[in-house]
């Protein structure tokens, strides 16, 4: 019983550490009910020492934090369908504010309500030459933004109707599949509003929380074509082809030997064979019935020469649009084809590029990505460089500092200002100080707001301008953006 005493101060110590109650409700924007089972997370601003955490709603929407240590935090929501949501938001889709903890709080139980906006969605109709619907048709959506990839698909209704939903604000592609029909006549894919090719295609903008209605895609009749070939393997029991276009992929043989596809669209196709320790890629161009011959051949783990002491990430950019990204453990190999790669160095260096090892010209990055068309014994060429820029600075408002406040970061094309190549967002300390470590040279723009993005003509007609060279390290004061 000696260590009684002992127990009974430490409780009474953890009884006297201040701490509070954050709780909330999280209601949908359209119908104003709560939304159950959304994901909640409380995160504590840079300078705040707590943990981040994370919970569900309850079936009425409410979350409750408790033992919440003095500090700034931050909410945020996520649920499938809806867009990200933040406390505080002027707006759905925009920044939340910051809030307090203080000491004082302590058995306080403030209510924090967080409204959720739906993602956008694209609805329309697939019609045949007498603008009839048909039923049970597939449907892509691709970026907009070249090169087009794609980013979700979906199926007509018994009537030809179609919704796609969960989509980010933007400008999409939409195309329908191709396919037969009762009479044996044959669809090609065809983009909305008329026509086989991207270029008459008529790009579709969405907004947050908006449904773009009548889209109508006027299907085209054509020839699908047939596809035969070969697949050779060291093992022909123990090896796949899969056929990829940029409509979606189907696996046309789980064995060596002669194969067939059948119904095969108009365009650029690819075929990938693997296998345990072997693989095959191959682009076709169809424009007719035809055959082709491809090997499942030994690959090799890449071979990586030059800086190599930070994480390697990879991902498939085939032509059905990117695959899952992954980090690349030694030693593993790569299927050939079209891939990805970007590292993610520290604060020490940035990425200068990945190419393949001998190539004199490096490919451009795409918001951080370097494409690579691989073989299956690649070699691949990492540049790191030490000496990054930085920007910092602080947020003001009327000449006070912004606590927490947002702040966004855009490395920008000079020949085209408006084309974001890669984009990073922060929030400012306590203090209202922020810092962007890590940078490449280039041409950057930079903002505060919680109000207005970049898409708005009024973030990028406030936002700072700035040319950075290699080591820079560039103060950069700003003053908070408002409507």
């Amino acid at each position: 019983m000696k260590f009684a005493p002992l127990f009974i101060a430490l409780c009474l110590l953890a009884q006297s550490v201040p701490a509070a109650t954050v709780q909330g409700s999280v209601f949908d924007e359209e119908t104003q009910n709560p939304l159950a089972r959304t994901t909640v997370t409380l995160t504590p601003l840079p300078g705040t020492t707590a943990p981040v955490q994370s919970q569900l709603a309850n079936e009425r929407g409410q979350y409750s934090f408790t033992n919440v240590p003095p500090g700034w935090y931050l909410i945020r929501t996520s649920r499938i369908g809806y867009a990200i949501g933040e406390y505080g938001q002027s707006h759905p889709g925009l920044p939340g504010k910051p809030f307090q903890v203080t000491a004082d709080d302590a058995g306080n139980s403030e209510s924090h309500q967080i409204i959720l906006r739906r993602q956008a969605a694209i609805t329309g109709t697939v019609v045949d030459d007498n603008s009839i619907g048909i039923a049970g048709w597939p449907l892509n959506v691709y970026t907009a933004r070249q090169p087009i990839r794609r980013i979700a698909q979906g199926t007509a209704d018994d009537r030809g109707n179609f919704r796609i939903g969960e989509l980010d604000p933007g400008t999409y592609i939409v195309r329908s599949g191709g396919g037969g029909l009762e009479d044996a006549s044959t669809l090609v894919p065809s983009y909305y509003k008329y026509g086989t090719t991207v270029a008459a295609a008529e790009p579709v903008s969405v907004r947050l929380g908006e449904t773009q209605a009548f889209v109508i895609i006027h299907t085209v009749e054509g020839c699908l074509f047939e596809l035969t070939g070969e697949l050779t393997a060291p093992d022909k029991r123990n090896v796949k082809l899969t056929l990829i276009t940029d409509t979606g992929r189907r696996i046309v043989a789980t064995s060596g030997g002669p194969f067939t596809a059948t119904g095969v669209p108009p365009g650029l196709a690819a075929l990938l064979a693997e296998g345990p320790g072997c693989a095959g890629y191959r682009q076709i161009m169809v424009d007719r019935n035809m055959f082709s011959r491809i090997d499942c051949a030994p690959i090799s783990p890449p071979v990586i020469t030059g800086d190599t002491e930070y994480q390697l990430i990879a991902r498939r950019l085939d032509l059905d649009g990117p695959g899952p990204e992954g980090a690349l453990p030694p030693g593993q190999s790569l299927t050939p084809g079209p891939l990805e790669f970007t590292v993610r160095p520290g604060p020490s260096h940035y990425l200068v590029s990945v190419q393949i090892d001998g190539d004199k010209s490096p490919p451009t990055a795409i918001d951080g990505w370097f494409a690579l068309d691989l073989g299956n014994a690649p070699r691949l060429r990492i540049t790191l460089s030490a000496k990054p820029a930085s920007i910092s600075g602080l947020v003001t408002s009327a000449s006070q500092p912004v606590i927490g406040a947002p702040v966004f970061l855009q490395l920008v094309n000079p020949a085209a200002p408006e084309l974001a190549l890669q984009s990073w967002n922060a929030r400012a300390d306590a203090q209202g100080n922020f810092t962007f470590t890590g940078l490449a040279p280039g041409t950057y723009r930079l903002m505060s707001s919680y109000d207005v993005d970049f898409d708005d003509p009024v973030g990028r007609s406030g936002a700072a301008a700035l040319t950075l060279h290699e080591g820079d390290a560039v103060t950069q004061p700003l003053e908070m953006i408002r409507q």
